[in-house]
């Protein structure tokens, strides 16, 4: 085999004893040279190990019981919300043509597609599991790095743990809980580094098929039972096919729903293929035409890549979706339903609506203001600040509704979109990175202008859901997808008490509506 041939790795503690995480900026030196090589016990340099060995070990041996209680906590949420989100997709445009190929295509039934008795091969039912997830805009966001990392884990986990469970290793809730809760840290740790200070939508990645596809293979080597380093060929292989530009949302396409879905598919594919003996590339973050070197220019945060790697985790900081649009256009949802509620504003009263935005999102969600003022499909509507808004001050609330072929013929939303224009404000930036804040400005008919700031959309860890309010969302979704209330309540209890779970794929089958 190729294994001989492979270089030999110290482990993470050779790495930090190396004073690597201490360095002020990262090395890119060739494998043995310059501050990158740490002595072995011959005396003879050893090439230190790429900074992917230490997420890939986060990921492979955290235990269930090593994982803080807010963590549990969180990952229960995230895992409900994820899988309640994609319930109603199936039938999304973009993921109904996936769903047909996938039929019609076929192949060894390993893991079902969510809320159906439908069996694909697991790459296969991942792929479109987490393009349902992310299709109707509801799934949640790592805030910092706009990574929307649950729609690609949650699948890619749940598709494996059938895949697992059909050669007799049973994946059970808590194992479930620990391999999204490490592959959740290992994606929004990713994205967070690249480029740091910058939107992501300004550097031109979207960061969630891109780190997506690192993440999905670490959580499946998990699952599957890889050794380490078949788990770090694993994301080698994955980052050769790693992609995952802006354009999509900007240009408010399907493709943006689909990312999720590739990297789903190219992790677990990795994850196969290196279980069988495939070699991918060894120095994924820090190699010459390493991740951070070829897609960042080298600038990178390494305390956010790896500070308190073990003791901090991304999963409490994200934030689920009160409203199924794109995250960095809740703050003016809010805003708009404050204003309307506090002054008691009908929509006729309305004369202009202006919002003020950073740089990023007047980018993503305001430009072209024509463009914005008139969706002509749901994608651009998801993606349109002056459409949340009319649906905000039109009818007082943001819901499924107001994303679909029927919404888009409504003339009330249309005339109220006509009355909204956006201006850049570079002063709203959040200085810690994730959504803009936002500054609305109604004036009436009557002369009056009121004006609110937001900075935290619900959701925020700074502006939390509330317990009731995640349930109503869930039971939205369930209703959307045609589940009878009964059955959501009982699996909305069981996700609640995940890790009492023994046997992950018999919630899965649960989960089948009809």
């Amino acid at each position: 085999m190729m294994e001989s041939s492979r270089r030999k790795f110290v482990g993470l503690s050779a790495l930090l004893a190396s004073g690597w995480m201490a360095a002020p900026a990262w090395a890119w030196q060739e494998p043995g040279k310059g501050s990158a090589a740490a002595p072995a016990a011959g005396g003879a340099p050893v090439p230190a190990p790429d900074a992917i060995y230490a997420l890939v070990d986060h990921c492979l041996d955290t235990r269930y019981e090593a994982l803080p209680p807010e963590v549990v906590a969180a990952t229960r949420v995230q895992i409900l919300d994820t899988v309640a989100v994609a319930l109603p997709a199936l039938d999304a445009d973009g993921i109904r043509q996936l769903a047909a190929w996938s039929r019609e295509t076929g192949g060894k039934g390993e893991s079902l597609v969510l809320g159906t008795r439908l069996r694909l091969p697991a790459e296969k039912a991942a792929r479109l599991n987490a393009a349902m997830a992310a299709a109707l805009e509801f799934d949640d966001t790592y805030e910092p790095s706009l990574m929307h990392a649950s729609c690609t884990i949650v699948p890619v986990a749940l598709a494996v743990a059938e895949q697992v469970a059909a050669q007799g290793r049973k994946v059970s809730g808590k194992e479930l809980i620990a391999a999204v809760a490490t592959g959740t840290d290992a994606a929004c740790r990713l994205s967070r580094a690249g480029s740091p200070g910058l939107s992501p939508f300004i550097v031109g990645w979207d960061p969630t098929p891109m780190y997506g596809f690192l993440a999905a293979a670490m959580v499946s080597a998990r699952l599957m039972g890889l050794n380490r380093e078949q788990a770090a060929s694993a994301v080698g292989l994955a980052y050769h096919q790693l992609s995952g530009n802006a354009q999509a949302a900007v240009d408010g396409t399907h493709a943006k729903r689909l990312g999720s879905g590739f990297a789903a598919y190219g992790g677990i594919l990795s994850a196969r293929l290196a279980k069988h003996g495939v070699i991918g590339s060894e120095r994924v973050l820090q190699g010459v035409k390493g991740l951070f070197k070829q897609y960042h220019g080298g600038k990178v945060d390494q305390e956010a890549l790896l500070g308190g790697l073990g003791k901090r985790y991304a999963g409490v900081d994200i934030a689920p979706k009160p409203y199924p649009s794109c995250r960095g256009g809740h703050v003016a949802i809010d805003a708009a339903l404050e204003l309307v509620t506090t002054h008691g504003i009908r929509p006729q009263d309305v004369e202009l609506v202006t919002f003020y935005s950073p740089p990023a999102e007047i980018m993503l969600l305001g430009a072209p203001i024509e463009k914005k003022r008139n969706p002509q499909s749901v994608v651009e509507a998801q993606f349109s600040n002056p459409w949340m808004l009319a649906a905000a001050i039109q009818d007082r609330t943001v819901g499924l509704q107001h994303f679909s072929e029927a919404a888009l013929k409504r003339s009330d939303l249309r005339a109220l979109a006509a009355r909204m224009t956006a201006v850049e404000d570079k002063s709203l930036v959040r200085p810690d990175g994730g959504p803009g804040f936002v500054r609305l400005e109604l004036r009436t008919r009557a002369g009056q202008t009121h004006t609110k700031t937001v900075q935290f959309a619900k959701g925020d860890p700074k502006n939390p859901m509330t317990a009731q309010e995640y349930r109503a969302k869930a039971f939205a979704c369930t209703d959307a997808a045609r589940m009878p209330r009964a059955q959501a309540e009982r699996l909305v209890a069981r996700f609640m008490k995940l890790e009492a779970e023994p046997d992950v794929a018999a919630l899965n089958a649960a989960l089948a509506i009809g």
